[in-house]
């Protein structure tokens, strides 16, 4: 890849973080628990400060598939906005990653918008193949309706999902499932540069071989951890979120891509399928950025965070 074309800000931002930002893909292959241990330690080493004004616990729902905890970790100010409501899947992958990841973010949207976030800590794979995540975040989803009221005092029929990666491709698909059973309580759905297929056959997907941060190889592995070897290439509903019968059902969307990323052309085609389904849909690629530049210090990153606070709950 042509480095000169990233964002001049970003690239020195990315320069100067004093580790690798690059994953092993032998490691990533054959070893992947290696990577979600080395991932959650990173996080627990090094925790963001928590403002005193929000609160934050876990609860535990137990999983309709086998009866395990689902972890969800909630984000709430003293003083919240009981019709605001988040429901957040971070990325990762599908194979390493959790919600304290984000703190800084997620501290952020609550405190600017009197949000109250359920962030949840979905199984991973490859111990925890496709459906399991999916269906962990609709158990989530399913506990927030029948239980948000009594247990957050939140209003349960207005939640927006949102999903950054491989978390943006389950907060869709979640979407997809509510509205395959006549669940309306999702209002908005935000995806930042969401996974979308497993075909990997994108202009994006083909340029960006070598790209920083992710790139197609990565995808490849992340997609054989997550559906299996036997499957990877299939195209399943909830898995291919463009294997869809009715698009038309989903709610307000909001897509943020990258220019330099290889999830770029597959964010462009959900954007147009939405489009062409008569769904109110706003696209933004935002230029000379790559995958999760968010996490860096730069005008990019400020500029979209901006754009983030005007959009969660339009």
């Amino acid at each position: 890849m042509d480095y000169s074309r990233i964002n001049k800000e970003l690239k020195e931002s990315m320069e100067s973080v004093p580790y690798s930002l690059e994953i092993d893909e032998n490691v990533f292959l054959n070893n992947p628990e290696i990577i979600q241990q080395e991932r959650n330690e990173f996080t627990k080493n090094n925790p963001f400060k928590q403002p005193e004004h929000i609160i934050t616990k876990d609860i535990f729902i137990p999983s309709s598939i086998d009866g395990d905890d689902i972890r969800l970790h909630i984000y709430q100010p003293k003083e919240f906005n009981k019709d605001r409501t988040l429901i957040y899947f971070h990325g990762g992958g599908y194979v390493f990653g959790v919600p304290e990841q984000v703190d800084s973010q997620m501290f952020e949207i609550a405190n600017g918008l009197q949000t109250t976030i359920i962030s949840v800590d979905y199984r991973l794979a490859p111990q925890y193949q496709f459906p399991i995540p999916v269906l962990d975040g609709f158990d989530a989803l399913k506990w927030i309706i029948n239980n948000g009221e009594v247990e957050l005092g939140i209003n349960a029929e207005q939640i927006t999902v949102m999903g950054a990666s491989a978390g943006g491709h389950l907060a869709a698909a979640i979407t997809q499932m509510a509205a395959d059973q006549n669940i309306n309580n999702i209002k908005h759905q935000f995806l930042l540069y969401p996974v979308i297929h497993n075909r990997l056959n994108t202009p994006s997907m083909e340029e960006f071989i070598d790209s920083p941060l992710w790139n197609r190889r990565y995808a490849e592995i992340a997609w054989q951890h997550f559906l299996g070897k036997e499957n990877k290439d299939q195209s399943i509903t909830y898995s291919d979120l463009t294997h869809y019968h009715d698009f038309s059902a989903l709610p307000n969307t909001t897509i943020v891509a990258c220019e330099l990323d290889p999830l770029r052309d597959e964010d462009i085609e959900f954007s147009q399928l939405l489009y062409q389904a008569g769904v109110a849909t706003e696209l933004w690629v935002v230029p000379r950025a790559v995958h999760v530049f968010d996490l860096f210090n730069c005008s990019l990153t400020d500029e979209y965070e901006k754009f983030l606070m005007t959009r969660l709950f339009k």
